[in-house]
């Protein structure tokens, strides 16, 4: 079982398998917008390594968990001067 919640300054999943201890992991926000942003993707490669697929540098498909400017931001490439 994973159970994700979210606390007032961050995440915290709670991972058990049957018959086996709990695992808790905490993830803190921090204190800015890029801060919150980095936590989640932790949250997401947290989870990506509790249940999703088994791969490598091989795979022909892989999960990536990455982060970039909205397309709006001015340091999107779209936006950048020629």
């Amino acid at each position: 079982m994973i159970k994700i919640e979210r606390a007032s300054n961050g995440w915290i999943i709670r991972y058990q398998l049957e018959g086996e201890a709990e695992e808790i992991y905490v993830f803190d926000d921090g204190s800015s917008e890029k801060d919150e942003a980095e936590s989640f993707a932790d949250v997401l490669w947290k989870i990506k390594s509790l249940c999703g697929p088994q791969e490598s540098r091989y795979s022909a498909h892989r999960v990536m968990i990455h982060l970039e400017p909205g397309d709006k931001h001015s340091s999107h490439p779209d936006n950048q001067e020629s």
